[in-house]
């Protein structure tokens, strides 16, 4: 059996995003993962459509089965590709976070163009579905009735993927964990799964793996919080030392309140963090429940990971009832001061299921009675508290301009030196 996984470009406005290599920060597990859970009688192949004519590359009728996965802002795309697919002799299925959100208001949509959905995690639900596949029996939605298991793991396909159409130097992703401890107002991430923790030993050999197979000693830790466990990350780390490993992750400034941590992340390669601040402002963290570290310590900690030569990422929402038109200057003045390398603003979304979404359905501040695509940056779907919505647009784009204007050495890049984005 022939199966092409397809990871669908994105559109912006009404153009489909497509670059000639892909950048590194866009590198995903998903695809690697699910064509390491295929029997080994079947051929596997990935596409990537950023990078990739899907309908000039492929001959995509030749396959058996075309598997597709979407996040909310991949649907638009993936209904067109199932449209055109269907009918043409591959059987189509299709899962990812698109249908896990809205409380699986998706799955209904797309149920109408695919010949499966599947539900939340595939990694119980994806050899199931294969084997469905080849037999003539699927059926029309697949959903795991427990928690996908977070030990014994598959080592990811990366042999899969081609490398050329990949920005170099080459970076492979690792997950040491799934889901989130933290349960922010506005965030959705504890839709998807409870947060597990992987064997240290899984991931400890997968990581020297990416190096001794694949030569790539740079790892980015895909984990939505990283560092959120002081004890495991030390031990994981350790073994690092010393092992000419580089690497960058995504975690949370509760890292200030443990410099023995940090010592040891230090120690064994850390280049890139990317830190959720969310706000400079104190109230606006406390309705977050982002309380678990001064701003002071968050200050003093950016500082060392720049006298470091580690770089530092901030990602800042705009919107929270405690910003006004005053706060985008704050943001700028935090975010010089601090000497953070790359800025990564966005203005508040309301995803369903979220308090965030609860507190403002009843406050009648939402625009509509469903969530609209993620695709447009600039979309304001709620009434702002204290700002119109054009001064929330107008904040955001200054502050983002002002912050790209500033000299390199204002910014804390290390020049000299390739860097990872995450």
């Amino acid at each position: 059996m022939r199966v092409l996984l397809i990871e669908p470009g994105v559109y912006e406005g009404d153009a489909l995003v497509r670059m000639k290599t892909r950048p590194t920060q866009l590198v995903s597990l998903t695809l690697p993962y699910l064509a390491a859970l295929a029997p080994s009688d079947v051929d596997v192949q990935l596409a990537y459509e950023i990078t990739e004519d899907l309908e000039h590359d492929y001959d995509l009728s030749s396959y058996d089965v075309i598997g597709i996965t979407a996040q909310t802002s991949q649907v638009k795309r993936a209904l067109e590709l199932m449209q055109m697919l269907r009918g043409t002799g591959p059987k189509i299925i299709v899962g990812g976070p698109a249908t896990v959100e809205d409380d699986h208001r998706l799955v209904r949509v797309l149920s109408r163009f695919a010949d499966a959905v599947a539900v939340g995690d595939a990694e119980l639900t994806w050899p199931e579905i294969l084997s469905d596949a080849q037999t003539g029996q699927l059926r029309k939605t697949y959903q795991a009735s427990t928690p996908s298991p977070i030990g014994g793991r598959p080592m990811p396909r990366f042999e899969l993927m081609n490398f050329a159409h990949i920005d170099s130097p080459h970076v492979l992703p690792v997950i040491t964990s799934t889901g989130c401890p933290r349960r922010c107002s506005f965030c959705s991430e504890f839709l998807y799964g409870e947060w597990l923790l992987r064997p240290i030993e899984d991931v400890v050999a997968e990581i020297f793996r990416c190096r001794d197979e694949f030569g790539i000693s740079r790892v980015c830790f895909r984990d939505d919080n990283f560092l959120a466990h002081p004890d495991r990350s030390k031990e994981l780390l350790s073994r690092l030392i010393g092992q000419g490993f580089e690497w960058a992750c995504q975690t949370d400034l509760s890292l200030a309140r443990h410099p023995d941590l940090l010592e040891v992340a230090l120690a064994s390669g850390m280049r890139i963090a990317s830190f959720g601040i969310e706000s400079v402002r104190q109230a606006n963290r406390e309705w977050t429940e982002k309380t678990f570290f001064r701003m002071a310590d968050a200050e003093d900690l950016l500082l060392r990971l720049h006298a470091e030569g580690v770089e530092t990422q901030a990602n800042i929402i705009f919107g929270f009832d405690n910003d006004d038109p005053e706060i985008f200057e704050e943001t700028l003045q935090f975010l010089t001061r601090t000497k953070v390398s790359r800025f990564f603003p966005s203005i508040l979304y309301p995803i369903p299921g979220t308090r965030l979404h609860q507190q403002l359905r009843s406050e009648n501040r939402l625009l509509s009675d469903s969530a609209p695509g993620v695709g447009d940056p600039l979309l304001v779907w709620f009434e702002p508290k204290n700002m119109t919505r054009a001064q929330l647009v107008d904040g955001y784009l200054w502050t983002k301009r002002r912050f790209d204007e500033l000299p390199d050495g204002d910014r804390g890049y290390w020049l000299g030196r390739d860097v990872m984005v995450i």
